[in-house]
């Protein structure tokens, strides 16, 4: 397959973005990242340490858009969709209430 295929068979475009990023793995473990680039379904995050997930793993994630308003935010659930050791991780949105959701959709039209 080549590069191109892979990229349209991804069907959403994604966006480069910076912002602080929290990812909780249960009650007791929070990470913290930084957001690479986001599309309407999942994320890339970087992330200096891993080795916590799996793959498929299921996290808690939010997402900082504006570092100085602690409401301006995006959180949800996600499933661990890939892991590129050394680099971060890619998430899936699975949960997100509308609240939240609203605001993802805003994001992309901004």
């Amino acid at each position: 397959m080549n590069p191109s295929s892979f990229n349209e068979q991804r069907g959403d475009s994604r966006v480069n973005a910076d912002y602080p990023v929290q990812i909780t793995i249960g009650s007791q473990l929070t990470l913290q990242g930084q957001l690479k680039d986001i599309s309407p379904k999942s994320a890339f995050i970087t992330i200096k340490n891993s080795v916590y997930l799996e793959l498929n793993d299921l996290v808690g994630f939010v997402i900082r858009l504006a570092p100085r308003d602690p409401r301006d935010f995006i959180q949800g659930h996600a499933r661990v969709s890939r892991i590129a050791p050394g680099e971060g991780i890619a998430i899936y949105f699975t949960k997100m209430d509308d609240t939240h959701q609203t605001r993802l959709e805003a994001f992309f039209r901004q």
